[in-house]
């Protein structure tokens, strides 16, 4: 309070005795009125978060719960204000310990309490001063001094009766003495005045009366003023409707004229604060302002509008308990009591319907205005005035609403009907169109400025001057300030941007000529003050149009009652026809600030972070329903798509065909796949019908402004509903591609996958035409995290998931045979009857094409890597196969010529493996395999699933590619045509992501070069030669496979029964990766080899005992040839002079016919 210690200090000027008019302004009545205005809503700023700091345990001072403590603080509440720590020593010994930290702690709390005893004192002088001074007060005259008056003596009021609601006042305020009394062996001094206070406010209202007592005739004045005013604004809606009010169309005459009153001030002020003055002002003047009529008769029709008022936030007072209380203290008050009783009946009964009936009047009215000056903007040049008082009085029904929403007694609700229930559905309604007119007067801001600067030049000033000539009596000094005032007036242009100092000097006239001394009365001269008034109010239309958006539609009382915002939130979202006014919620966050107060600044952090997480929580509460609506949406497309699906119609096939018996099927009533679109009566709607336009609605919330300011913080609230849809679609993809599966173990098929993908993908278009938001950009995203293992989320994707079933579940079962790669269906097919699914609904050719549609070439190559991860495990396991049979194999190598050696070597390399029969770390094997010779085998089968699923995985994403992007495909094509092979191996990696075959597959050789040295096998000749007899030991043992009678090759498939047909693929693929990445450009030279082993083994069967046994030889001739066929690096001429083709041909005539 010392900042103001000027303008508080009495001066020889400013004692009571000197109150003639020629010192009335040196009293500075104006400036004191608006520091003291302002002072108090600071200090009721930190007494309300002192009250609220006490009541919460978790907050409230630690030292007020320290058991160690308990009994000094009993003895100070008992005692207080007589706090007497010398004689009491052993009580305060703990206190006398913790003394430093308890007035650093509780030092806040203190001085907070002795800064308010230091205001009530000065506005009580400033009060006497006017009341000396014999002020006439008259709202219509001198609007800013009454009305400045007024707010004066309510906040004093408001103060004290917050002061006496705060807990532990007396423990805090003795405590902090005490601590002090210990530490400078003295009390604080102005402890004795504020402990006196202290007890004198446990009373608020009557200690209130007796202060305010001697100024009860301004008080009264003051009030008498307002009266006509509060008659006029405390009317019904039904009252509203018959006067037109807020209506540009009731005089169309008068459209362009500008909207002037003699009272124009007074048009806008807040109900709410009529309310306030009235109730709380006569309360304490009640001796003198009961006894009159038309003080008693407003006094009436206020405590009937209501149940409480607002003393600070969302602190109110309840007015009827309070009153009866406080009347019944008083002798010969009894009929007021009675009176009090009665208005608090008429107030449960009527006010519901009365201000529930205004919100709808100014529903209409506030929607009608936003369509007119959208339409015409230059409107609110001249009728400005109407949107402040819209303004004004819509913000009076909701901080009425948000106050009485849990102020009605609950057996008064359970006795109205369901129609007077307070709740109001249609609130958000109200909101939105207030903060339509507020962001119509943002925007033409500069209209409105532009209109006035001529309107006062022209008009006004031009009055001004005429009025002043013929007045009389006034002083010279008021002379010069109203000749400057009307100077000022005149020069107005464009460029001016501060008139506060043009408003201050009407200020301290009004408070220099209010004076009943005055020789120049202002009572009397009631023109002069109303043009006044209007040119000081046409003044705020150039330079002060956000302080009035403040003053007339300041909403952050939302931000002390969040749980009724998140309710009528909830509400508004789950309600279609108010759905779309769901936005207002977030705009009004942007008005918390409004609520801080310089002197409280610590409270800033708070209230602006509410704020923020408020926004953040109303736009992804928007954004999430919105997104609900859409799934619902998804449903109702994908239960379309399910009619139209085969086994839709196979079961309609199977209605309509007979039975086997002979009889015909019974009739049954089906509906047919689009008769869901033909309508007989077009008013009913449809449950799509209303998700679309619930969806409509919500978009048309979201696509309402393309950002928002809250706190210097900006909100998009687009990108909360697309990140929310984002988030959706890898959501819903996630569930449905494991959705309705019987055993849980396989996931959808890839094409049913991408028709509930297509099905979403249309309802996201649909919400693309109600909202402006890039939807491509949205999908590509969403769409492209699908791709990888994982999403933004770190949830599994379709990419991982597809990769983890085909890998675990698909391939394992095709390495144990139950699952069959047929070279003629391009597919894997079931070979067995026991199988979960259907192999080849997976894996053929459109199966593959969808699955590429969904994981793109990105999830492609993440599946191919890790198919080829373990083709390279495979080979590492091989390798190692190969060391422990090097001597023998190196034999084979040179022995191949001969026939009694190559048996010996055979029948080694058959025998049991130590190595293999230990458990093997195979992903693919499940249990330990015998022979070397037989482990060889399996693994190159293996190999050769792994390749032959890889490949159609790569044809599939060719077609695909082929269909989306031609052009760029065939640009590569003719690349890989035009260069030689060096070069082409240079490519290969980019061939391979668009599923373009190569000869050398270059990520093999990479993952085997990685596993190569994870296997510590850096020796580049070693693997060479490892690599070599691996080729030999797959040639020797090719003829073991004559053995099996699952190698059978079937020809009607163009497959065998333990996948043997597919080691060629395998063959030809690892020549390719072994030998490149050996550098030895000795590919042809290494199959050559392989060919020659391998044709010498199997002509060694012919004519043999062994010829018998093994039957199968013949399929066996015929995966040399395929393995010829396949590779690019042998021929048939070469095979022709190592094998005789006759046997082959034979070999085809056997299998084919053996399978007729």
């Amino acid at each position: 309070m010392s900042s103001a210690s000027g303008i508080y200090s009495t001066t020889p000027h400013a004692t009571m005795g000197r109150t003639s008019a020629d010192h009335i302004s040196h009293q500075r009545i104006a400036e004191k009125l608006i520091v003291l205005n302002d002072r108090s809503l600071g200090m009721l700023t930190r007494l309300y978060n002192i009250k609220k700091a006490c009541a919460d345990p978790k907050s409230k001072p630690a030292f007020l719960t320290d058991k160690s403590l308990d009994g000094a603080i009993k003895n100070i509440v008992k005692k207080f204000p007589v706090v007497d720590t010398k004689s009491n020593s052993t009580m305060f010994q703990y206190v006398n310990s913790m003394k430093t930290d308890i007035t650093r702690n509780l030092s806040l709390y203190y001085y907070t309490f002795a800064d308010l005893l230091d205001l009530r004192d000065h506005i009580l002088q400033l009060l006497t001063t006017m009341d000396v001074a014999q002020c006439q007060l008259d709202i219509t005259v001198n609007y800013d001094v009454t009305t400045a008056y007024l707010n004066l003596v309510v906040n004093l009021i408001c103060l004290m009766i917050l002061l006496s609601k705060v807990d532990d006042r007396r423990a805090v305020l003795g405590l902090f003495n005490a601590a002090y009394d210990l530490t400078h062996a003295q009390s604080e001094p102005s402890f004795p005045r504020l402990g006196q206070m202290i007890i004198d406010y446990e009373n608020p209202l009557r200690k209130l009366a007796e202060d305010l007592g001697p100024l009860n005739r301004l008080i009264i004045a003051a009030l008498k003023s307002v009266s006509a005013l509060y008659v006029r604004r405390n009317i019904s809606a039904e009252q509203w409707r018959k006067a037109e009010l807020l209506s540009f169309t009731a005089n169309p005459k008068q459209l362009l004229y500008t909207a002037v009153t003699e009272e124009i001030a007074g048009e806008y002020l807040s109900l709410d604060v009529m309310d306030r003055w009235i109730i709380l002002c006569v309360t304490v003047c009640s001796s003198n302002a009961l006894n009159d009529p038309i003080l008693y008769n407003m006094y009436q029709r206020a405590m009937q509008s209501g149940l409480v008022i607002r003393l600070f936030r969302d602190e109110v007072f309840p007015i009827h308990s309070q009153l009866q209380a406080f009347f019944e203290s008083i002798k010969g008050f009894a009929k007021k009591t009675h009176d009090i009783k009665d208005c608090y009946a008429v107030a449960v009964d009527t006010s519901i319907a009365i201000h529930r009936e205004r919100r709808r009047f100014l529903r209409g009215a506030l929607k009608d205005l936003c369509l007119l000056l959208k339409d015409q903007p230059g409107l609110l040049g001249p009728k400005a005035l109407f949107v402040w008082m819209g303004l004004s009085y819509s913000r009076d029904e909701v901080l009425w609403y948000l106050r009485h929403v849990d102020a009605f007694p609950e057996p008064a609700k359970k006795n109205k009907r369901e129609t007077e229930d307070i709740n109001d559905k249609l609130l958000p309604e109200l909101l939105f169109y207030m903060n339509e007119l507020r962001s119509l007067v943002t925007k033409y801001a500069p209209v409105i400025s532009r209109y006035y600067v001529r309107y006062i030049r022209g008009y006004e000033a031009v009055e001004l001057r005429q009025i002043i000539q013929s007045l009389q009596n006034l002083r010279e000094e008021d002379m010069i300030v109203m000749s400057s005032f009307v100077t000022a007036a005149t020069e107005l242009d464009r460029d001016s941007t501060d008139f506060s100092a043009l408003r201050l000097d009407w200020f301290r006239l009004q408070a220099t000529l209010s004076s009943q001394r005055s020789s120049f009365r202002l009572l009397d001269n009631k023109r002069f003050a109303s043009v006044m008034n209007s040119t000081v109010f046409h003044l705020k239309m150039i330079d002060l149009q956000q302080e009035m958006l403040r003053e007339t539609s300041d909403l952050s009382i939302f931000c002390f009652y969040t749980k009724q915002l998140e309710n009528q939130l909830r509400q508004c979202l789950t309600l279609p026809s108010q759905s779309r006014f769901s936005i207002s919620y977030a705009f009004i966050c942007s008005h918390f600030v409004f609520a801080l107060h310089d002197m409280c600044p610590e409270e800033k952090i708070h209230i602006v972070e509410r704020g923020l997480s408020l926004c953040n929580m109303i736009l992804e509460q928007l954004a999430r329903e919105t997104t609900n609506v859409i799934s619902r949406l998804g449903e109702h497309e994908m239960m379309l798509f399910e009619k139209l699906s085969t086994r839709e119609c196979a079961g309609i096939i199977a209605e309509v065909m007979p039975q086997k018996t002979g009889k015909h099927a019974a009739n049954t009533v089906r509906r047919m796949p689009g008769e869901e679109s033909v309508r007989i009566i077009r008013d009913q709607l449809t449950l799509p019908d209303k998700l679309t336009t619930a969806l409509v609605e919500l978009c048309s919330a979201v696509g309402y402004c393309r950002e928002l300011t809250v706190s210097e913080h900006i909100f998009a609230p687009r990108e909360f509903l697309c990140q929310e849809m984002e988030r959706y679609l890898g959501e819903v993809l996630r569930e449905s591609v494991i959705k309705d599966t019987q055993s849980g173990e396989h996931p959808r098929r890839p094409s049913e996958m991408l028709a509930i993908l297509n099905a979403h993908i249309s309802v996201l278009q649909m919400v693309d035409s109600c909202v402006s938001i890039d939807m491509m950009k949205l999908l590509t995203t969403a769409l492209l995290q699908q791709t990888q293992p994982l999403d933004s989320q770190g949830s599994e994707t379709l990419t991982s998931i597809y990769c983890k079933w085909y890998l675990e579940v698909l391939l394992r079962r095709a390495s144990n045979c139950q699952i069959v790669y047929s070279d003629h269906f391009e597919s894997f097919i079931s070979n067995s009857e026991n199988l979960p699914f259907a192999p080849e609904q997976y894996t053929d050719t459109q199966e593959l094409n969808c699955l590429a549609q969904l994981i793109g070439p990105y999830g492609v190559k993440y599946l191919s890597e890790r198919l080829i991860w373990h083709v390279a495990s495979q080979i590492t396991e091989l390798n190692k196969i190969v060391r422990d049979n090097r001597d023998l194999l190196m034999a084979a190598r040179t022995s191949f010529d001969k026939p009694e050696r190559m048996r010996e070597l055979v029948a080694q390399l058959s025998g049991a493996d130590q190595r293999e029969r230990r458990n093997t770390s195979n992903h693919h094997q499940n249990t330990p395999v015998g022979g070397a010779m037989e482990s060889v085998l399996q693994r190159v089968t293996i190999i050769g699933e792994i390749i032959a699923f890889r490949d159609l995985l790569h044809n599939a994403l060719h077609d695909v590619l082929e269909h989306r992007t031609p052009f760029l495909l065939a640009s590569l094509h003719e690349l890989n045509e035009s260069i030689d092979e060096r070069d082409r191996l240079a490519i290969s990696e980019m061939c391979a992501a668009v599923g373009n075959k190569t000869t050398v597959d270059l990520a093999l050789v990479n993952a085997i070069r990685t596993q190569a040295q994870n296997q510590r096998l850096t020796n580049p000749e070693e693997h060479y030669s490892i690599s070599c007899l691996l080729f030999v030991f797959i040639a020797v043992s090719l003829p073991k496979l004559a053995l099996a009678s699952t190698s059978f090759f079937r020809a009607h498939i163009l497959a065998s029964q333990n996948n043997s047909h597919t080691i060629p693929l395998a063959v030809n693929t690892l020549a390719g990766a072994l030998f490149t990445l050996h550098e030895k450009n000795d590919i042809v030279p290494r199959m050559k080899e392989f060919l020659a082993l391998a044709s010498s083994g199997l002509l060694q069967i012919l004519g043999t005992p062994d010829a018998e046994a093994m039957k199968e030889h013949q399929s066996v001739f015929i995966i040399l040839e395929q393995l010829v066929k396949r590779s690019p690096y042998l021929t048939f001429d070469l095979l022709e002079s190592c094998f005789p083709y006759n046997l082959i041909r034979t070999s085809y005539l056997s299998c084919y016919n053996r399978h007729d």
